[in-house]
């Protein structure tokens, strides 16, 4: 049998413009997500994060525009420019193949805790005798925030070889992971550990039944012992309150002023004593009422703080609420009243402190 003759030069025409179209879609995607959050925010899809993506992409790209340009039929006087566009068209993909080499082999590896995924994944590379990862949150299906990073001596990736362990306590996660490989036989870790810290992600239903990917020669690694729970006082509690709503200030567009137009302090706001809910034990309450120089942007912006410290969203009556049942600050409400008397008004409230 002969066999089937060559696609037209045209059919490769249109498979090379329908490739380099999607591979530049791809790339104008990652970029355009990436400016959007100042960086923030980033694609990963599978095992390919934003590195990966853009360096396949661009390979991609210059790869189908040197076919195209090669199965274009040219007239004789253009041919040069053909051949010129043809070359440096093969000399660009070259060179996203060398990158690809170095970028595309990372390992991403979902942090797990008790069999379930906790939302963070980490993407690890090695390069000679050392490695690194980034820590992201996952927020959609594509879509990560950086909240971290991780490193590796001789090339020890932890997290994909599964040196790491992970407790909870209070809202937070403390990651342990052993910044060498340990020794199986004996457990023992050549080298030095370190942890990361990174709040509970509760507005979220997480997978289980999951087990964390080991080495034949990786040694569980033993988490680093927490602190005792430090008990609850109320000078320990005030302090929370005064640093959260302090932070608030802070991230606030200008600076925070009551109604009469003075600075506010955290470190001076009065806080009073009210009777728990339910059971014996005193609450810390604080009632603020101020404005800034530019209230909408400054509650996206306090609200951002309370998010990014681990508590839990609500809203009712057109106050925004944030709240946490195992931090020292149990809930906070602000509302915006700026068409009202420009102000807004933010009102926190502690745990139970048990009696003395």
């Amino acid at each position: 049998m002969t066999p089937p003759p060559p696609p037209p030069r045209r059919t490769i025409t249109w498979i090379a413009g329908g490739v380099f179209a999607c591979a530049t879609a791809v790339v104008f995607w990652v970029v355009a997500v990436s400016s959007a959050s100042s960086g923030a925010a980033s694609v990963l899809i599978g095992p390919l994060d934003e590195l990966s993506l853009l360096t396949l992409s661009v390979l991609l790209a210059f790869g189908s525009l040197g076919v195209g340009l090669w199965s274009i039929e040219a007239p004789r006087r253009m041919l040069p420019l053909k051949v010129i566009g043809v070359v440096l068209a093969t000399c660009a993909g070259a060179l996203a193949a060398l990158a690809a080499v170095f970028t595309v082999d990372a390992n991403v590896t979902p942090v797990l805790h008790r069999g379930c995924d906790t939302g963070y994944v980490v993407v690890e590379r090695s390069f000679l005798m050392g490695s690194s990862g980034t820590v992201y949150r996952q927020d959609g299906a594509f879509i990560v925030t950086q909240v971290g990073w991780s490193s590796g001596d001789n090339g020890h990736q932890p997290f994909s070889m599964g040196g790491y362990a992970v407790t909870e306590e209070r809202g937070m996660l403390t990651v342990s992971y052993a910044v060498n490989r340990p020794v199986a036989s004996t457990g023992v870790t050549a080298g030095s550990g370190t942890s990361l810290s990174l709040p509970v992600l509760d507005d979220r239903s997480p997978q289980c039944g999951l087990h964390t990917a080991r080495s034949a020669d990786q040694a569980p690694y033993p988490p680093i012992p927490s602190p005792e729970t430090e008990k609850l006082t109320v000078e320990n509690v005030d302090g929370a309150m005064r640093e959260m709503i302090g932070a608030s200030f802070d991230a606030a567009a200008g600076v925070a002023v009551d109604a009469s137009g003075a600075p506010l302090d955290s470190s001076s706001l009065p806080l009073s004593s009210t009777p728990c809910t339910e059971g014996p034990g005193t609450q810390r309450e604080v009632q603020i009422a101020f404005r800034t120089d530019d209230n909408s942007r400054s509650l996206e912006r306090i609200l951002a703080v309370w998010d990014q410290a681990g508590y839990a969203k609500d809203r009712a009556m057109q106050e925004d609420i944030r709240y946490s049942e195992s931090l020292p600050v149990a809930r906070v409400g602000i509302k915006d009243t700026s068409s009202l008397d420009g102000l807004i008004h933010l009102t926190s409230t502690s745990v139970c402190i048990p009696p003395a």
